[in-house]
């Protein structure tokens, strides 16, 4: 799948049982890479993380978004 978050993106996961959604946001600034969660219509959680340089943020983004894309979240589509 080509999704490619180069400083930003959102994905949500649905459960068909329950009808819950959750989201995943993440966005990178600098060095840095903050990811929020949780279920959709909540603040959800944040968390931040820093790298020693840009390509090593993406390069960590690319690994989170690869296993959220394996578990089933989908990027959203207009918001």
């Amino acid at each position: 799948m080509g999704v490619i978050f180069r400083k930003t993106g959102r994905l949500i996961h649905g459960d068909s049982n329950s009808g819950d959604q959750k989201f995943w946001n993440a966005e990178i600034k600098g060095t840095s890479v903050t990811i929020q969660f949780g279920k959709v219509g909540t603040q959800g959680t944040t968390g931040s993380r820093e790298f020693t340089s840009y390509e090593a943020a993406e390069v960590f983004l690319a690994q989170r978004v690869r296993k959220k894309l394996e578990e089933g979240y989908k990027p959203q589509v207009g918001r």
